[in-house]
């Protein structure tokens, strides 16, 4: 370890990013959906509208749509893979 690390939380030195998403959130790493759609779906409507009239409510329906649909996603894929993968006969 060098200098820094007596500034930094002992837990972040086992931390990897790609494995282990949220570092120290543990489970609850998921909760960053929220704050990342709302800012592709700034970035989105910004570079797609013409007029300011009625941004933030596009925002928010693109936030809400997206949100929906990546939960979505996530149950489906939960239930494929603990529901169906295990009826699949092996050999």
């Amino acid at each position: 370890m060098t200098h820094f690390s007596n500034h930094l939380p002992g837990h972040l030195f086992g931390w990897i990013p790609i494995l282990q998403p949220g570092g120290s959130l543990g489970n609850y790493w998921w909760l960053l959906l929220f704050p990342l759609v709302f800012g592709i779906s700034i970035a989105y409507r910004a570079t797609h509208e013409t007029q300011l009239v009625g941004f933030w409510w596009r925002v928010v329906v693109f936030t809400v749509k997206s949100t929906i649909a990546m939960g979505s996603l996530g149950a489906a894929m939960y239930l494929f893979v603990y529901m169906i993968i295990p009826l699949l006969r092996v050999g």
